[in-house]
C-alpha cells in the first residue's frame, strides 16, 4: 500500500521530478526561522528544493518529511542545512565606500584616543571571508600612514563569524580567484597583502599570513539569546545580513549589536539595510551609525 504522508504530498522517492509539497516547505521553513532567524517566504521555495535536494541524494532520504526528520534528530545535519540555504555573495572591497571611512576616519579617530591599545572588531556575517580580510588591509592601510607619525603601539583583534561551517572553511583558507581584487586596487598595494598562484594555483590568489594572523574564525549563529563574548568591540560590520531577517529578528540583533558595541563604537550596515528607528545608534555616514 502506498504511505499516505507521501501520497498526500505527492512525493514518490528521490527522483529528478521530485517536488517540495507546501506543507513540507512550512516545515522546512518554520526550522530555518527557528534556529536561524532567516526569514524564507513560498517565493524561495524553488531556491530551498534545488538546494535541499543534494543532501537528500547524498543521504539517500526517500522524501523530504524523511529528510526534515533526520534535521530535527541530528545538530550536525542541521548545521549542513544550514550551509545548504545560506546565500553568499560577497567579494573584496564590496561597498568601499565602507573601507575608505575606515581607514580614513574611523581607525585615526580610535587611534587619537588611545594611542596605544588594542581595537577590537567584529565582521559578523562574513561569508568566504573577503569581507574580514578587506578590513585587516583597510586597517592596515590607515596604521602605514599613522604609525609614521606616532610612536604608540597598536593590537588590532578582528573577529569573523558566520553560521555557516562551509564558508568559514574557505575563508580561513584564504584562497581566491584573482578577479575577486577590485580592478581599481594598485598593483602595489595588491602584492602587499596578497601572493599570485603558480602552478597548479594559477589564476589564483592568497591573503599573506600576516593579514590572515588578524583574524580568528568562529561560527556563530546570530539568532542565539547569548554571544559569547567577554569583551566589547569598537567597530561591528554586519552588512547585507539583515535582508534576511524579519522586523522581530532585527530587533534582537541590533540589540545585541548595542550591547556588545563599545561606547561611541561604530555600526556599519549594508547598502539597503536601515536603522529601526534610533535604538541608541546616530547616523554618521552611509549606513554607519555609531553607538550614543
Amino acid at each position: 500500500m502506498e504511505d499516505s504522508k507521501n501520497s498526500e504530498s505527492g512525493l514518490q522517492g528521490v527522483v529528478p521530478s521530485l517536488s517540495l509539497s507546501d506543507e513540507a516547505f512550512s516545515l522546512f521553513a518554520d526550522l530555518i526561522y527557528e534556529t536561524s532567524g532567516i526569514k524564507l517566504n513560498v517565493m524561495k521555495k524553488g531556491l530551498l528544493t534545488s538546494r535541499l535536494l543534494k543532501r537528500l541524494r547524498k543521504l539517500d532520504c526517500k522524501d523530504f518529511y524523511d529528510y526534515y526528520q533526520m534535521v530535527k534528530d541530528n545538530r550536525d545535519e542541521l548545521i549542513e542545512m544550514l550551509n545548504c540555504i545560506s546565500t553568499h555573495t560577497t567579494k573584496f572591497f564590496r561597498e568601499n565606500y565602507h573601507f575608505e571611512y575606515l581607514k580614513t576616519r574611523v581607525i585615526p579617530e580610535f587611534i587619537k584616543d588611545r594611542p596605544a591599545g588594542t581595537i577590537r572588531i567584529w565582521s559578523a556575517g562574513c561569508s568566504t571571508g573577503e569581507e574580514p580580510y578587506s578590513i585587516a588591509i583597510a586597517v592596515n592601510e590607515a596604521l602605514r600612514t599613522i604609525h609614521a607619525e606616532s610612536k604608540g603601539i597598536i593590537d588590532i583583534k578582528i573577529l569573523a563569524t558566520d553560521i555557516s561551517t562551509n564558508v568559514l572553511e574557505t575563508a580561513e583558507a584564504g584562497i581566491y580567484e584573482y578577479e575577486q581584487l577590485p580592478d581599481e586596487m594598485p598593483p602595489d598595494m595588491a602584492g602587499r597583502y596578497f601572493l599570485r598562484g603558480v602552478k597548479e594555483y594559477e589564476g589564483k590568489i592568497r591573503v599573506k599570513n600576516f593579514i590572515r594572523d588578524m583574524i580568528r574564525f568562529r561560527r556563530l549563529n546570530l539568532k542565539d539569546g547569548i554571544y559569547p563574548f567577554q569583551r566589547k568591540f569598537d567597530i561591528i560590520f554586519c552588512r547585507n545580513v539583515m535582508i534576511y531577517f524579519d522586523e522581530d529578528m532585527k530587533r534582537h540583533v541590533l540589540s545585541m549589536f548595542y550591547r556588545h558595541l563599545s561606547d561611541n563604537g561604530y555600526l556599519f550596515l549594508g547598502h539597503s539595510e536601515t536603522m529601526l528607528g534610533s535604538n541608541g545608534f546616530k547616523p554618521v555616514f552611509i549606513t554607519t551609525y555609531k553607538k550614543q
